[in-house]
């Protein structure tokens, strides 16, 4: 049942926007009394990090880094992070509000992107440039949701815009390498 809250919790914080998410919507959307929820999370804080933390851990479980190219791997998991954010872009939302030192799972992301651009940039200020990297993530994807919402064929523009944002990263990662 856990489960199922959490994935309909998603579901309704990607349709109406995390300030509008509410534990009595959601006990309603699973036709359960709202003081049924509480059973398995104490309140809605303890709910979004079940959240943010499945979305995370499920991401690191899916993203596959190698020690040959750390370039590669870098670019490889900035796309995958972008699309991550395409799929929650409440979630991003979110994130961008809040501090994320309270999940787990989103600092472990952060620990592996610093080593990652620690590899692809050894003389560079790794901090610096992985803020700048990840605003750029979040508000790309975030504009490319919003797109996406109005558009009627979502796939063909996903595509497209994913290429854009590939085509805009691959520019910014060679602005850091020149410093």
């Amino acid at each position: 049942m856990k489960e199922k809250i959490i994935q309909t919790a998603l579901k309704i914080c990607e349709k109406q926007g995390y300030e509008s998410f509410s534990m009595r919507k959601l006990a309603a959307k699973l036709n359960l009394d709202p003081m049924a929820v509480y059973h398995y999370f104490r309140n809605k804080e303890e709910l979004t990090k079940a959240m943010v933390e499945q979305i995370f851990n499920r991401f690191q479980e899916e993203i596959v880094v190698s020690e040959r190219s750390p370039r590669t791997n870098l670019k490889k998991v900035l796309i995958a992070y972008w699309n991550l954010f395409v799929e929650y872009p409440g979630m991003s939302l979110f994130l961008v509000k809040n501090s994320h030192e309270g999940f787990p799972s989103v600092i472990s992301l952060n620990e592996k992107l610093q080593n990652i651009f620690l590899k692809s940039f050894p003389e560079s200020d790794v901090n610096i440039i992985l803020n700048v990297i990840i605003d750029f993530i979040h508000g790309n994807a975030l504009a490319s949701a919003s797109l996406f919402s109005k558009v009627k064929n979502n796939e063909t523009k996903i595509i497209s815009n994913q290429k854009e944002f590939e085509s805009s990263l691959s520019y910014l990662l060679d602005q850091f390498s020149k410093k």
